[in-house]
């Protein structure tokens, strides 16, 4: 099994210590025989705090996603909670996975109330239309989605890569009891790199509460191979009526033409 993991930016050096870690931490997780590729976009804002760039950027991974099948993948991994996982899907003939999604049904099986902590105020937003959109919302508590302040950035990041104790835990452990005074009994982290890096961290609990604190990335993962097992050994991919039906290929591509994607 191939799965390909799609990063929603252009290569950044500046953050190969994130590369990295996030390599360490997720690929010792899938079974023996699953092959993971990490993939950036050619072409990127780097930059889905706001709708419209986000709408932008998806186009963006949705080409990715499709030179990704084309390049012989199984299944395809959107790796960001900003992701055009509907679109993808549509035009796709292979499992495609979200973060968002695929934790946020795992989370159903670990308990009856959910929440998100997030890492800026813009994403909340993104994240709660995905709640609405997968029909989550009456599994998760009032206000679900919530951010750490002050909001992440590349110095945060970086530094929760060598010690995320110093600085981005105490934020989390913030919001998250907050969250669980509120009635949440698991804990996402809304945000693909920071879940992996607080497992790697052995930060999997709230402190003193029994509350998971989910490396949404990593369980997302292992949902899409999961997925794509099934699509392999049974032929279960997605329903082609109405909303996934593929479009014919020649208006796609058409489409594409129009924005010089092709």
């Amino acid at each position: 099994m191939k799965l390909c993991w799609i990063h929603p930016t252009t290569f950044n050096g500046a953050l190969s210590p994130l590369w990295e870690k996030l390599d360490a931490a997720v690929r010792p997780a899938l079974n023996v025989g699953t092959k993971l590729e990490f993939r950036f976009l050619p072409k990127s804002g780097n930059f889905v705090r706001s709708a419209y760039a986000e709408h932008i950027n998806s186009v963006h991974i949705v080409e990715a996603a499709l030179k990704a099948e084309t390049d012989g993948f199984d299944g395809i991994f959107l790796g960001c909670w900003n992701d055009p996982l509907w679109e993808a899907r549509e035009v796709l003939s292979v499992p495609v996975g979200s973060v968002s999604e695929q934790s946020m049904l795992a989370a159903l099986a670990m308990g009856k109330r959910l929440a998100i902590v997030t890492v800026s105020q813009k994403t909340t937003v993104a994240i709660e239309n995905d709640l609405l959109a997968y029909g989550l919302r009456d599994r998760a508590i009032v206000r679900p989605v919530r951010t750490i302040m002050p909001e992440s950035d590349a110095e945060l990041l970086l530094g929760a890569v060598s010690d995320p104790y110093a600085s981005f835990i105490p934020r989390v452990e913030e919001v998250a009891k907050a969250c669980i005074a509120d009635g949440a009994d698991v804990i996402l982290i809304g945000c693909a790199y920071y879940g992996p890096l607080l497992r790697m961290a052995s930060y999997t609990e709230v402190p003193g509460t029994g509350v998971p604190v989910v490396d949404s990335s990593t369980v997302a993962l292992k949902y899409l191979e999961t997925m794509t097992d099934m699509a392999m050994k049974l032929g279960t991919v997605k329903s082609t009526r109405l909303q996934l039906r593929p479009p014919p290929r020649e208006a796609l591509d058409q489409a594409r033409r129009s924005l010089s994607l092709i």
